[in-house]
């Protein structure tokens, strides 16, 4: 038997496999069926490629093609977690628009699969408990972002994203439309930090030079588990530029005793630099018991260098609304710094931007999302990407805060110019 019908037949046994599956079990049927290390790994990159067309899938609001596409898969690939989830994401999402109970169903059952192969994994266990109790839209939101970011930021090459925050999020814009809707954002603020704030759980956090303001401190409990649910904004009072910041963050009974320790990578090595005066947004969910008193955050590692005395004036950029422009809505963005770079050996190029948002009005912006069209020498457009700069789980960027954004793109060498296009602001 030549190798290509080898591979055939293990791919063939994968698909029809029914049982639960188990590294035992792959290696004893590789063994059975005559497979070799390379034809395992060439198994493994045909699931790979299937990941990756089915996130693509996702990016273009196609759930029904990427089901197909992960099912795939997780078929060829059946330990793999990233997959696993991505699929069970791609169900929930289908469920969200169309409320067939069956995409519920199985979205719970790849779940419970997906805390099979890790049972500390916390999005798994809140979209369960999501489903399970059919959760208001807020816990919903707050899953898909978080699901969202897991699932797919940790698995695509930084250099093919439009920051952390931004693509992965475009895959939660109707459940971020309907929940914002219901909120509409607070006006006629004359102070920054005059917004009504939901915060039960007190924050602990004393550093020169930051400060950390939550906007939702609170902590959820139901019949069988807790959460703890944070949004906040991180604002830099100090002289240094940031870009790096990890936390320590202990929770705390009402003794001051730690129930629970993490750590949280609150600006990482792909946002934005944080400048003297910027905010930046820190959000996070943690299953805990409802002994929860209070939450410290200490640095554990930052990375920082001493700011100018003055920086070059930032270039606006013009922007057009794709509707009506709010009367209630007004912002700046401007470029503080922008890179293209290609690559004759490796014929490749990438757009890298630094983005600056600056509340303008006197209401707070609850979302704000763009679609920003990459056009090449000749004026043809080569990409177009939607861009979440203010999305449901981040905190409400309220009048005269200034949020730095990343903008990293890989693009064709005969890039020439973007335009922007503000889709949705709230």
């Amino acid at each position: 038997m030549g190798r290509d019908r080898v591979i055939e037949t293990y791919i063939q046994r994968l698909l029809d496999w029914e049982a639960p599956i188990t590294a035992d079990s792959l290696n004893a049927l590789a063994a059975e069926v005559g497979l070799g290390p390379d034809d395992i790994a060439a198994v493994k990159q045909k699931a790979q490629d299937h990941l990756e067309r089915g996130r693509n899938y996702l990016d273009f609001n196609c759930p029904d093609e990427a089901i197909e596409e992960l099912t795939q898969a997780s078929a060829l690939d059946p330990l793999n977690f990233e997959a696993l989830q991505t699929l069970t994401y791609a169900y929930d999402q289908r469920y969200g628009k169309r409320k067939n109970p069956d995409d519920k169903k199985q979205a719970i059952a790849l779940a419970k699969r997906c805390l099979e192969l890790n049972p500390s994994n916390p999005e798994s266990v809140m979209l369960i408990s999501a489903l399970e109790q059919e959760a208001n839209g807020r816990q919903r939101l707050i899953w898909l972002g978080v699901a969202a970011l897991v699932v797919l930021v940790g698995a695509i090459p930084v250099l093919n994203l439009i920051t952390t925050r931004t693509e992965v999020q475009q895959l939660n814009e109707d459940a971020g439309s309907a929940e914002d809707a219901a909120e509409p954002a607070t006006e006629n603020i004359p102070d920054t930090d005059a917004i009504s704030a939901e915060v039960d759980i007190p924050i602990i956090f004393d550093d020169p030079g930051l400060t950390l303001k939550p906007r939702l401190s609170r902590l959820d409990n139901y019949e069988d588990s807790s959460y703890y649910t944070l949004q906040g904004v991180l604002l830099n009072d100090s002289n240094q530029e940031i870009d790096g910041l990890r936390l320590k963050v202990e929770y705390l009974d009402n003794k001051g005793v730690a129930i629970a320790t993490d750590s949280k990578d609150a600006i990482a090595d792909s946002d934005a630099t944080v400048r003297p005066g910027d905010h930046h947004t820190i959000d996070l969910i943690q299953k805990i018991t409802p002994d929860l008193d209070s939450v410290r955050f200490s640095v554990t590692t930052i990375d920082e260098l001493p700011a100018p005395d003055s920086y070059t004036q930032a270039t606006p950029i013009k922007y057009i609304w794709g509707f009506k422009q709010p009367p209630q809505l007004s912002f700046n963005l401007n470029t503080r710094t922008e890179n293209f770079n290609a690559y004759d050996i490796t014929e490749s190029a990438y757009f890298d931007a630094e983005w600056a948002i600056t509340n303008t009005g006197d209401t707070a912006i609850r979302q704000l999302k763009f679609q920003t069209d990459f056009y090449n020498q000749q004026g043809k457009l080569i990409l177009s990407k939607d861009l979440l700069a203010v999305y449901g789980s981040d905190a409400p960027m309220l009048p005269g805060e200034v949020r730095p954004l990343r903008v990293i793109k890989s693009m064709d060498q005969d890039y020439d110019r973007y335009e922007v296009t503000v889709l949705e602001a709230e």
